[in-house]
């Protein structure tokens, strides 16, 4: 069982991969596409699985849509929102995200309800649903002015700006926007053409220092623990705790709504009050609380603080902001794919240790 959970960020860990070879040389739009064609057809594989290795299959291929999705989206909204706003619309992804799990995890529960395989091929079905309407919507959005500038369509990059901001293309603003991107461009191509080792190279503005940073930040955003939780905190309050499963179920959805809760700070609050302060004290809350659930845990108490873990885990979110604005222009795309896979590639290690044997695939895919 715990393999064909982790499985899933495995393909998430591929699909940064994919695209940080390919996704300068698609853009924004078409890898938003290409993710969302994998997610269709992983979400398909999974649907119409009758075993264990063609479910897992399919959730390997959904991971790789999402890996390319992850590593795009919070690009593409930041080359395309003005600075003094960035904050609050990247971090805005989070949130919807909680938003989702919440969705989908009350769905799951009633779901759990009917009995019979449609109880779980239904809710995975759904996913397919939400695909359509991104690859529809993405039609009706601009490509980044970035990436028409890098590639040399510079007029229609200009009429996008315009089209963004809703001024003209003489406006001055959008001169300053042009102007400041161009710049950009500029120094980067100054040293000659591009390469991917150059991502950890020492230069004068410390690129390789800022990528790794970046990385550490999300590798210890996700070993500090807090994905035990959201994959496990229904076992654990049956097992752990011993409350009824019901009761486990529900609780883990309030957990969950927690989740969107700790993400409106940062989403309001983030460009007023910095990136680094909610990290700072995220972090530190969240290092007291899951202190607190270990101590309460062993002594098997009936009640724990994974609701506050939570709470305390997306004003945390820190890295997922910072990180991006520690990378410099040349190294947006690339870095924020390999930024990306240290996270996922920790979330897959927190499911894959839990194994679970002697269950039929139909028991197997309902336990998960």
């Amino acid at each position: 069982m715990g393999i064909i959970v982790s499985i899933y960020n495995l393909g998430c860990f591929t699909g940064c991969i994919v695209n940080f070879i390919i996704g300068d040389w698609l853009g924004r739009r078409r890898a938003m596409w290409l993710a969302m064609v994998w997610v269709t057809i992983g979400a398909t594989l999974q649907a119409s699985a009758f075993s264990v290795p063609h479910l897992m299959v399919g959730r390997f291929v959904t991971g790789i849509g999402t890996g390319i999705e992850t590593s795009t989206v919070p690009m593409y909204q930041s080359e395309l929102c003005e600075a003094s706003k960035r904050g609050k619309l990247v971090c805005s992804e989070p949130l919807l995200v909680g938003v989702g799990i919440v969705i989908s995890y009350f769905f799951d529960y009633g779901m759990s309800f009917v009995g019979g395989q449609i109880a779980w091929r239904l809710p995975i079905a759904c996913q397919m649903i939400f695909a359509f309407v991104v690859i529809v919507l993405v039609f009706g959005l601009p490509e980044s002015p970035r990436y028409c500038y890098k590639e040399g369509r510079n007029d229609q990059a200009l009429q996008i700006l315009s089209d963004v901001y809703g001024r003209p293309k003489d406006d001055p603003k959008i001169l300053a926007e042009q102007a400041e991107i161009l710049e950009a461009l500029a120094v980067e191509t100054k040293h000659g053409e591009y390469k991917w080792r150059n991502i950890l190279k020492r230069d004068e503005v410390s690129t390789g220092h800022r990528v790794l940073l970046a990385y550490g930040m999300q590798f210890m955003n996700q070993v500090g623990g807090i994905n035990l939780i959201v994959y496990f905190i229904p076992t654990v309050l049956s097992n752990n705790v011993g409350l009824s499963k019901n009761l486990s179920l529900i609780i883990g959805g309030c957990v969950q709504i927690m989740f969107v809760v700790g993400s409106l700070f940062p989403t309001f609050f983030v460009d007023r009050v910095g990136r680094r302060t909610p990290m700072i004290w995220g972090s530190f809350g969240l290092g007291i609380c899951m202190m607190m659930v270990a101590i309460l845990l062993s002594f098997k108490a009936q009640f724990t603080l994974e609701e506050i873990d939570f709470l305390f885990t997306n004003p945390e979110k820190g890295p997922v902001k910072l990180s991006k604005e520690l990378r410099k222009e040349r190294t947006r795309g690339n870095g924020r794919s390999l930024v990306t896979d240290t996270g996922i590639m920790r979330r897959m290690s927190v499911p894959g240790k839990k194994e679970q044997g002697g269950m039929t695939f139909e028991e197997q895919v309902e336990k998960v």
